[in-house]
């Protein structure tokens, strides 16, 4: 009797694939669940369109949704699932639910596991996800961040030096005995031998490059800010106590500032959320949330520090909360409401103005137009003014 190798196929056309991604730069564990049950587990190379081939083999007509874990690997793994055609989406490893026991016998296929099964009880919810363009501006502006470090560390290593040999800089050179350009071109100075002497160069030298690489980079952000949305950086700056570096900061990092549902889930990015702790009718309020936008939630309380003393509104704010007790906590209210500003701000494309709702209710057109060109003067002040260092002297 003749016997062929035509095998019936199945159709899973329309049916729901759900499948967890545990990630690494050699493999990829990888959890297939489906109707309720695990269908597959395996381990497979980093590649998008060989687990895209797998699922179209073994299940066919399927629609297929993955995710997994943010971490080092950035969004490219999301682009090629995507364009794969897996319905994909990057978790925050603490939103993944996980008992005692998974923590307490925690490998890479549980964790594949773990998230294939709330990926397909509906548990999981993905992060926001820039697009590339806007991700490369954010890293440029990472970049000008750690260029602030690296500056900082080499003015404190020559501090230190001086220091270490009671070299004081004269109060004719700089009276606060800060590192200033002219006060580098003192210290040109010879120690009692020559391996002192180079020393002493050498830790001018890496000053003074830190200082001119952070000042190149200042200038090119700025620039890359204006080409991508010139009309809110200038907008941004008109709020009071807000910086370029801290308007360039929000652009790079936010991107859309329409992105976010409500007020509190904003708040909640930066990290100007209370954190609370409650059991029945004891609630403890611990503070500010440790998870957190570390790039932004810094340069908002540094500038809600400078807002107080520039608006009389803002002040007011900040004395009714502090109440002459706890000045630090205040600020932090000050830092929301400023974001909320600027939120306001980016998403209206109109510049702050401090006395807006009485100006309206009052009708007076004269004033407000009268505002807007003192806000548009502080802003073109702010672009052609010297980039900021981060209390950094400017390149001598």
């Amino acid at each position: 009797m003749l016997s062929t190798k035509l095998q019936k196929q199945n159709d899973f056309t329309g049916q729901d694939f759900y499948i967890g991604l545990d990630v690494h730069k050699e493999s990829w564990y990888v959890t297939i669940r489906s109707l309720g049950i695990e269908v597959g587990h395996f381990t497979q190379g980093p590649d998008a369109a060989a687990l895209h081939q797998y699922l179209q083999r073994n299940f066919p007509g399927g629609q297929y949704h993955s995710a997994y874990e943010a971490g080092f690997c950035g969004t490219g793994i999301h682009e090629q699932l995507c364009k794969a055609g897996i319905d994909n989406m990057i978790v925050h490893a603490a939103d993944v639910p996980t008992t005692d026991k998974q923590k307490k016998n925690k490998t890479d296929l549980h964790d594949s596991r773990a998230i294939a099964d709330h990926l397909e009880r509906g548990n999981l919810h993905g992060i926001y996800v820039l697009g590339q363009e806007q991700q490369e501006l954010r890293s440029l502006f990472r970049l000008r961040e750690c260029k602030v470090k690296d500056t900082t560390r080499a003015n404190n290593r020559l501090k230190s030096f001086l220091m270490h040999y009671s070299i004081v800089i004269p109060q004719t050179v700089s009276k606060s005995g800060t590192l200033t350009g002219r006060a580098l071109a003192w210290l040109t100075i010879e120690m009692q031998s020559a391996a002192g002497t180079i020393a002493l160069q050498e830790y001018i030298a890496e000053l003074k490059y830190q200082r001119k690489q952070l000042f190149q980079l200042t200038k090119i952000l700025r620039g890359q800010v204006m080409d991508l949305d010139k009309q809110t950086y200038i907008n941004l700056l008109t709020i009071p106590g807000m910086g370029s570096i801290t308007a360039m900061g929000l652009i790079t990092e936010i991107g859309d500032f329409t992105r976010f549902n409500d007020p509190d889930e904003y708040s909640s990015y930066l990290g100007l959320c209370p954190w609370e702790d409650g059991s029945g009718d004891r609630t403890v309020t611990k503070g500010m949330q440790p998870r957190h936008n570390s790039h932004l939630r810094p340069l908002l309380v540094e500038a809600s520090w400078q807002a107080i003393r520039k608006s009389r509104n803002l002040f007011a704010y900040y004395s009714k909360h502090a109440g002459g007790k706890n000045g630090k906590k205040a600020i932090v209210k000050v830092a929301r409401k400023l974001a909320m500003i600027a939120r306001g701000v980016a998403t209206s494309g109109q510049p702050y103005r401090e006395d807006y709702q009485k100006k309206e209710n009052n009708q007076e057109p004269a004033k407000t137009i009268k505002a807007e060109r003192f806000s548009s003067g502080i802003a073109e002040q702010h672009i052609n003014k010297q980039p900021n260092y981060g209390r950094m002297p400017m390149p001598g």
